[in-house]
C-alpha cells in the first residue's frame, strides 16, 4: 500500500490510531483519537436513524 502517501494524503483515522497505538506506543492519544471516531459514528448512526423513515415508501 501507499502507507499515507505524499504527506499522509490518503491516510485514514483507523490507520493513524494503528500506527500511534502500536507502533509509536502512545496508546493515550491512540485512545482519545478512537474516543473521537466512535463519537463521529455514533453521530451519523443517530441521524440515519432519525431520517431513515423518510428514505423508504412504505404502502
Amino acid at each position: 500500500m501507499t502507507r499515507g502517501g505524499p504527506a499522509n494524503a490518503t491516510n485514514t483515522l483507523v490507520m493513524f490510531i494503528y500506527q500511534y497505538a502500536f507502533q509509536s506506543f502512545q496508546m493515550g492519544y491512540a485512545s482519545a483519537a478512537a474516543y473521537v471516531l466512535f463519537a463521529i459514528i455514533l453521530t451519523v448512526t443517530i441521524f440515519q436513524f432519525a431520517t431513515s423513515k423518510r428514505w423508504v415508501y412504505h404502502q
